[in-house]
């Protein structure tokens, strides 16, 4: 396949002959082709209009020989481009220009449709993140305009806030964490143009050059001692009840998610094993709301209990059903996360004096970590009972807790010579 290049302003005359190399040149070096020096008989009867160079080439659309073109202003341009073309079409890499003037808005939705496995929580996350922040400032945009170093720049501006965004109640727009912004960048808007990628719209995806900040763990994590877990559990039973104290402790000693926690039901603990199956969690539904669905990653798992724990717990289990929750409301229903946040947690923070220490429920969950690597859990053991999807995620998250032991094992290596030896 060809691609050819037609000049727009200049023809042969009646007689078939060229345009001279005088009037070519003329038309060159005049900023105003109107003042040219071109003969009549050698003019296009667009001659001077637009831009001059035109690329066409055919291409086989469903089944059907479709024309495709693209205008140049300079001859130089159109040839480099022709040049390419004719490359891209030799090895299979061919595109429709006409597919980069798509319109993000448009790309987005498809996109999502098109991530049917998403539990709904995540495609929920998704949309927000579309709505709020990504369609508002590029939505117009087609996938050609988008450019690295504009990507880049909105970085800043959501670093620094001040970017434009469809908030609830017209609130303005704040900096936002390392992580949110990985989450937009690097996640929902890298998956729209690896999609616009894979189904050759475009050639490369302009996010994969974009430099995101690097979420420090260290900064978002609180690790509490073991008496301001138990100040804590204390204000929460005399803020609430003695279950809102034992759901403090059970977090802080268990490593459960407070989604994890509360979607508990009596049959899932065995009492004489002190074990427990982590088999479902409250998650969004994608409309603000909550459903029950899968851990985080999307498996289940079985969980130990410490002893001192279980005589609470045999009380939360007496005289209740298999199928009752193990943490409940007053009325038995199930206790929603955000509910307890407001009503329970909230105050018993501000009640121990730690508001304004970024402790937050998830910190329970931090502290436990601190707890096991102290008392020497390694990352296997640590991995099965917070439930990541791989060591590696445990590693890197809670790497700084881990103790330095390199004189401890050179040691061990020395006692290990002499033992062989003697």
């Amino acid at each position: 396949m060809k691609v050819t290049i037609d000049d727009l302003w200049l023809k042969n005359d009646d007689d078939g002959n060229p345009p001279s190399r005088a009037a070519k040149r003329s038309l060159a070096n005049s900023r105003d082709p109107m003042k040219a020096n071109v003969p009549e008989k050698w003019r296009k009867s667009r001659y001077g209009v637009g831009m001059r160079w035109r690329c066409h080439w055919t291409i086989v659309k469903d089944g059907r020989r479709v024309q495709r073109v693209k205008q140049f202003a300079r001859l130089a341009e159109a040839q480099e481009y022709a040049a390419a073309m004719e490359d891209d079409i030799r090895r299979g890499r061919y595109r429709d220009p006409r597919q980069e003037l798509r319109v993000l808005d448009d790309v987005a939705g498809e996109w999502l449709a098109s991530k049917v496995d998403l539990k709904p929580g995540t495609a929920g996350r998704y949309a927000r993140e579309l709505r709020l922040y990504i369609l508002p400032k590029w939505g117009g945009m087609t996938l050609r305009e988008l450019r690295p170093d504009m990507l880049q720049e909105w970085v800043g501006q959501l670093m620094d806030g001040g970017y434009p965004a469809a908030l609830p109640d017209g609130r303005d727009s704040k900096p936002l964490s390392a992580r949110s912004i990985r989450n937009i960048m690097k996640v929902v808007l890298k998956g729209i143009f690896d999609y616009a990628v894979s189904n050759g719209w475009i050639g490369e995806n302009p996010v994969d050059r974009v430099t995101v900040p690097k979420i420090v763990s260290d900064d978002d994590m609180v690790f509490l001692s073991v008496r301001e877990v138990e100040l804590l559990a204390d204000e929460a039973e005399r803020i609430g009840k003695p279950v809102d104290g034992l759901l403090v402790r059970w977090q802080a000693y268990t490593g459960c998610r407070i989604g994890e926690s509360l979607a508990l039901k009596v049959g899932d603990v065995d009492a004489d094993k002190r074990r427990a199956r982590i088999g479902r969690t409250w998650t969004d539904d994608g409309h603000g709301g909550s459903m029950l669905g899968t851990p985080k990653n999307g498996k289940a798992r079985n969980i130990a209990i410490p002893r001192f724990l279980m005589p609470q717990i045999k009380a939360q289990m007496d005289g209740m059903g298999d199928d009752d929750w193990l943490f409940r409301a007053t009325r038995g229903g199930n206790v929603w996360t955000n509910t307890w946040r407001t009503r329970i947690w909230n105050k018993a923070v501000k009640a121990a004096g730690m508001e304004d220490a970024g402790v937050t429920i998830h910190s329970l969950r931090h502290t436990y970590a601190s707890f096991a690597i102290a008392q020497g859990a390694d990352v296997k053991t640590l991995q099965m009972q917070l439930g990541h999807s791989s060591p590696s995620i445990t590693l890197n998250t809670y790497t700084a807790l881990w103790p330095e032991r390199l004189d401890d094992v050179a040691d061990a290596i020395g006692a290990l010579r002499e033992r062989e030896l003697v």
